[in-house]
């Protein structure tokens, strides 16, 4: 740690800072100070602790509720004044740790990080695709994962698993591994130059003495999402679906892409990045398997590249105007109208990554889907189509 802290600024007081925060802990969690005292004084094996960003999201619920069905984990998520009453209660009701604390606030994540913390799994994102949201996307993405990298740096915690995005990686190649070059913070599409900055942040922090890996999933799929990928099979199974992009890409099931989030916590080489694919599909196919597990035909017309670029423009112009949200922003073109492969050796070797298949994904989805009330059953009379 001394090398780390010859490296803060020089008007930085970071001896005293690590003092103060030390005292904050102690007063700020101090049932839970005082339990992990005992714990380790103890000599009795005890839960290791987890402390969750972005626990009620999609990948978050599925590796809270991974951690929560495991007696040697116990969990802490850090959440904002306006997370919804429902992911609160969800995750309450499996004994999560609650704490309200800015996401881009390095101190107070600290001073309220209990200290029998072991790892930190950074999940939380914006990913927005309009261009409106961009200083909102930059402050969450780019800005919380330097300030959560702080923390960890503060506190001493031994790990930061971070979860970016296999876009950093790009468009222009037909399949990618970790060895080929990353995009930039200035790539036109916004959420992918933020996840970017955001693993330029991640990378200044391990140069400053903070063991962090980062992983990169796919196009991820299952239950409980509400804003991604299941939005396309949810606007084909309503019928409002008009055109289907032309892309796709490598598919991976959120409980999959979580449980190489918990292996990395001890298995991942420190600095290292892992890719996290799945099965490949275009769009055109995704949504056909999705009609064949629905029992009933969905859209297959496919949108060519230029058409579906103009009508994100055409419908971004209206949504200045207007005020609305576009169903497609130029960003969302720009990504759904390529097709990239993941290479997941590295991830399946060392995390014992295991992709499932696409069919398994999507009947995870959808059967959430029509729990939430977001899409309507299969017909009884017809059933699903084989």
């Amino acid at each position: 740690m001394a090398q780390a802290v010859a490296r803060w600024p020089a008007d930085w007081k970071p001896a005293a800072t690590a003092v103060i925060i030390a005292t904050e802990r102690h007063q700020s969690v101090g049932c839970v100070t005082g339990t992990s005292m005992n714990r380790r004084g103890s000599g009795t094996q005890m839960p290791r602790r987890a402390v969750v960003t972005g626990a009620g999201g999609m990948l978050g619920r599925h590796v809270v509720a991974r951690l929560t069905q495991d007696p040697g984990w116990a969990v802490t998520a850090f959440i904002r004044p306006e997370t919804p009453a429902e992911a609160r209660g969800w995750l309450e009701a499996r004994g999560v740790q609650l704490i309200e604390a800015p996401l881009t606030d390095a101190h107070a994540m600290a001073a309220q990080t209990p200290d029998d913390t072991d790892v930190y799994l950074h999940l939380a994102a914006d990913t927005s695709t309009d261009p409106r949201d961009r200083a909102r996307q930059w402050q969450t993405n780019v800005a919380g994962t330097a300030a959560v990298a702080e923390a960890v740096l503060l506190t001493r915690v031994r790990r930061l698993v971070h979860v970016s995005s296999a876009s950093v990686y790009g468009f222009d190649r037909r399949r990618v591994d970790e060895h080929c070059p990353k995009v930039g913070a200035d790539h036109p599409v916004g959420y992918v130059a933020s996840k970017a900055a955001a693993e330029e942040a991640v990378q200044d922090a391990i140069a400053r003495g903070v063991d962090a890996v980062i992983l990169n999933p796919g196009h991820m799929l299952g239950a409980w999402d509400r804003h991604n990928w299941a939005g396309l099979i949810r606007l084909a199974a309503r019928g409002r679906l008009p055109a289907i992009p032309p892309g796709g890409g490598s598919f991976a099931g959120a409980a999959a892409v979580a449980d190489a989030v918990i292996a990395a916590a001890d298995r991942a080489m420190i600095g290292e990045n892992y890719l996290l694919g799945g099965p490949e599909a275009s769009f055109q196919e995704l949504i056909r398997r999705a009609g064949d597990i629905l029992g009933r035909r969905l859209t297959d017309r496919v949108a060519p590249p230029r058409l579906l670029m103009a009508v994100a423009q055409t419908l971004g112009l209206v949504s200045r105007l207007t005020g609305l949200r576009p169903t497609i922003t130029p960003d969302a073109a720009r990504i759904t109208c390529h097709m990239v492969a993941i290479d997941s050796d590295r991830a399946k070797r060392d995390l014992g990554y295991a992709p499932p298949p696409l069919d398994s994904i999507l009947r995870e989805t959808i059967d959430w889907l029509i729990q939430a009330g977001e899409i309507d059953a299969p017909s009884s009379s017809t059933g699903p189509v084989r």
